[in-house]
């Protein structure tokens, strides 16, 4: 990393420290940042629809350890299982599986116990969201550590292409700046310019796995009265979709400045979720359609914003030409 002296046209490289060197440890400080800036850093991570449930969460009674970071994300209905470590360890993926299989035992009765017992400051839409979905059964991982063995990575790529787990691996690194020190997030798997491969080749192996709830199931849970007809519009182009997280993936590709757009059927609204290179000319192009007072939500790959009234859902309609 490199400070840009722009008077004398110059490159200062910036030094690098380790959290270690910095007197920093993994559930003191580093932990700590990421809770105490969930709101900022998820959006790194690539999860910009995650609600953080809790830190040293433990994910079953036959055991004394404890999930660094349960994250909920409301996309999709899973638990995220969030593991760090200061400087790097090879049994760091082994441990994250081991929570993620002890998780995937739970139901949404049992989240909400933990969000009421750790006061969790989560909206109460969150919270109806979790009382009337059930719990995906594919639980996500994210390793975040300082550096990786090439045996986390190669066994992350081989659960991935084979299994379908959903696994992420970022690297940090941290600089010094005379008294100021400065972090960066570098993904480190699947390499960003491959993620919709390893997204695509999840879903193939998901679809091919039992899904016994219909979008029939879902209609009523939704408070909008054109949810049926939203619904209905996306089977007839993406055929079922998927109801289980109320979903429909890339409803459109490459349209007008996005690389993809997907709807997701929430309770009380439409959540328009895309991927996009340039979010600040997309976020103008969704204020042009929607107006300024439409809300739009940056994340890594793209923007995301809410259909909840039916004037903007016409609108969505006829931009996307879905009818």
């Amino acid at each position: 990393m490199f400070n840009i002296d722009l008077a004398n046209k110059e490159l200062n490289k910036i030094d690098s420290t380790v959290l270690k060197n910095e007197n920093l440890f993994e559930r003191h400080d580093l932990q700590q940042f990421i809770y105490n800036s969930w709101e900022s850093f998820k959006n790194e991570i690539g999860l910009p629809t995650a609600i953080l449930i809790g830190q040293e969460i433990k994910p079953h009674e036959s055991v004394n350890d404890s999930i660094d970071l349960l994250a909920y994300d409301q996309d999709d209905s899973s638990l995220i299982i969030i593991e760090l470590k200061r400087d790097k360890n090879k049994f760091q993926l082994l441990q994250a599986l081991s929570y993620a299989a002890m998780v995937a035992t739970w139901d949404s009765e049992k989240l909400l116990k933990i969000v009421e017992r750790d006061n969790t400051n989560i909206t109460n839409e969150a919270i109806d969201l979790i009382k009337n979905t059930e719990l995906s059964n594919d639980i996500k991982i994210v390793l975040i550590s300082e550096y990786f063995d090439p045996e986390v990575i190669i066994t992350s790529n081989w659960l991935s292409s084979n299994y379908g787990l959903n696994i992420t691996a970022f690297s940090i690194g941290l600089h010094r700046i005379d008294n100021q020190l400065l972090l960066e997030i570098d993904q480190k798997y699947p390499l960003p310019e491959l993620s919709e491969a390893y997204k695509s080749r999840r879903k193939r192996i998901s679809d091919n796995r039992n899904n016994d709830i219909t979008w029939e199931e879902v209609i009523p849970n939704l408070k909008y009265d054109f949810a049926r007809r939203g619904i209905e519009i996306c089977k007839k182009i993406k055929g079922d979709g998927n109801p289980k997280s109320r979903r429909f993936g890339d409803i459109v590709k490459n349209y007008d400045g996005f690389n993809w757009i997907s709807l997701n059927f929430r309770e009380k609204y439409i959540n328009v979720y895309t991927g996009c290179d340039d979010k600040q000319a997309s976020t103008i192009k969704i204020n042009e359609l929607f107006g300024e007072e439409m809300i739009v939500n940056k994340w890594r790959d793209g923007i995301s914003f809410n259909i909840s009234e039916k004037k903007d859902f016409e609108i969505l309609l006829e931009w996307l030409n879905l009818e």
